[in-house]
């Protein structure tokens, strides 16, 4: 026999559907949420290796380094630079390799390395930049460039002449900040 069903039967399917639905929600939200945290745990705790080239004004010299900002070590595999760094372009020609030519470096933490380099003369002030490390068994390729010719357009310090005992303020302001530069971007 074949019963109709009734309006109070109705109204408990639907909410027994709607409970079974908001379940699937509340569980794809939270299967979501963990893929999400643990994408941006795995982000924090990976080693995050650049290479880029520094200016010491005060010196008047630059410096290629290699330097891990992240939070593990990380194995450098290759760094790939266009135009190659070369030392015969270089006003005082060495026989080195740049430290570009490195390969299958480990760097811990907050590690860096560096060495220098002659830009001062160097034609080239525009290079791309490729380089590949591995972190937590995951291989990472960065590619970006690096503009030199923005140096030549900076007013640093050490372009004026100063004395220890200037009484021009703008020359002593100028010292000031360019002291808690240097203080601030030291390691």
């Amino acid at each position: 026999m074949c019963e109709s069903i009734s309006t109070s039967d109705w109204i408990q399917i639907i909410i027994a559907g709607i409970t079974l639905f908001g379940i699937f929600v509340s569980v794809t939200i939270a299967v979501v949420t963990l893929v999400q945290n643990y994408k941006v745990i795995r982000n924090n705790s990976r080693a995050h290796i650049l290479f880029y080239i520094d200016y010491h004004p005060q010196i008047n010299r630059y410096f290629l380094v290699i330097k891990n900002f992240g939070n593990d070590i990380g194995n450098l595999i290759k760094i790939e630079v266009t135009p190659k760094l070369d030392w015969s372009k270089c006003k005082f020609k060495q026989n080195l390799k740049p430290l570009t030519d490195v390969t299958n470096v480990l760097l811990a933490p907050k590690q860096k390395i560096s060495s220098w380099f002659d830009f001062n003369e160097y034609p080239d002030k525009l290079f791309k930049v490729k380089l590949s490390y591995k972190t937590l068994n995951k291989i990472y390729t960065e590619e970006y460039q690096i503009d030199l010719s923005f140096i030549n357009n900076k007013d640093w310090i050490h372009n004026y002449s100063f004395d220890d005992t200037s009484n021009d303020y703008k020359e002593v302001l100028y010292r000031i900040n360019n002291s808690i530069l240097e203080l601030s971007q030291k390691d």
